[in-house]
């Protein structure tokens, strides 16, 4: 399952490391000016059941550590699957705001990265694959993905002697579908999975065009993605059309990166429904917000069907 990977990661992230724990752990980065008092207080934790965790008497914490706050619940430790192969972690996954974090090691040999390279004076980590690159800064909470700026819940830390990753974020960029399941606190990662793959694009490009529309306006984006995909003049498939690029990009959304955002349910309820047939758009291939677009193409040489809030919609 594993293509060779280049690897000049400095030696932190590889180097085997005896010491571990049993459970997983809810975790929190450090802010400037932050203390055991302050966390235990934000957290709802005794300050000595705190430092007992932590096994650390000072009162002092540095910006950008890692605290562990509980651990997850029923004490289990989290486990991460990868097409029903569960992966040999040296280090337990953690999660801070609701994400769960992994070695970036295990995590891009597993989703066959063709590279991992590290930059240490900008103390960045880049995983290459393909068409992918995903920058990742360690004590930064923003990701690039091909240079475009993605705002991540928890920032990049080094615990226990390895650099930490999301795993959804990394998983998802490289085309895996990720499931959680809560019973067995595992995560679930498919590489191979093309109907769900429509579904993780098709959603995202509906939330990132319409999120502030009507479900009727969301259905019409999602209509207006399958037609092109079912066209002969445009790419074959939901994610290519998303990022076609034949004459420019035809979705801000994908040139400026919040095509990577999480979709709201009801973007999803929209694209499920659209994918299933659902089309409340007819054959239209166009639609834009005439109050901002500077596309006068599409006025001029398309048929106006329908508006639909801020969207006029075009065959």
């Amino acid at each position: 399952m594993k293509k060779a990977i280049l690897i000049t990661l400095f030696i932190s992230l590889f180097l085997s490391n005896t010491s571990s724990y049993a459970n997983s752990y809810v975790m929190y980065t450090a802010q400037p000016g932050d203390s055991y008092w302050k966390i235990s207080d934000k957290y709802d934790v005794s300050l000595d059941e705190l430092k007992s965790i932590n096994q650390d008497t000072d009162d002092t914490i540095e910006a950008g550590s890692l605290v562990k706050i509980r651990k997850v619940s029923s004490n289990k430790t989290i486990k991460v699957m990868i097409d029903d192969e569960i992966l040999d972690l040296d280090e337990e996954p953690y999660i801070e705001n609701a994400r769960t974090f992994v070695p970036i090691r295990f995590i891009a040999e597993a989703l066959n990265v063709d590279e991992i390279l590290w930059d240490d004076e900008s103390r960045r980590a880049t995983l290459v694959n393909d068409s992918k690159t995903i920058e990742l800064t360690l004590g930064s909470n923003i990701a690039k993905v091909n240079g475009k700026e993605v705002e991540l819940d928890a920032p990049i830390s080094v615990h226990e002697g390895r650099t930490f990753v999301p795993v959804r974020f990394v998983s998802e960029i490289f085309d895996c579908i990720v499931k959680w399941d809560y019973e067995n606190y595992m995560v679930l990662i498919d590489t191979d999975n093309s109907s769900a793959e429509d579904l993780y694009w098709l959603s995202r490009i509906v939330h990132a065009e319409a999120d502030g529309e009507s479900f009727e306006g969301k259905l019409a984006v999602a209509n207006v993605i399958i037609n092109r995909k079912n066209s002969p003049d445009f790419p074959d498939t939901i994610k290519d059309v998303v990022f076609d690029t034949k004459h420019g990009y035809q979705y801000t959304p994908a040139a400026n990166g919040t095509v990577f955002n999480s979709p709201s349910s009801e973007s999803i309820r929209a694209a499920t429904l659209a994918l299933s047939g659902n089309n409340n758009i007819s054959d239209c291939l166009y639609f834009l917000n005439p109050r901002i677009s500077t596309n006068n193409w599409i006025i001029k040489n398309k048929t106006f069907y329908k508006r639909i809030g801020l969207h006029d919609f075009y065959k």
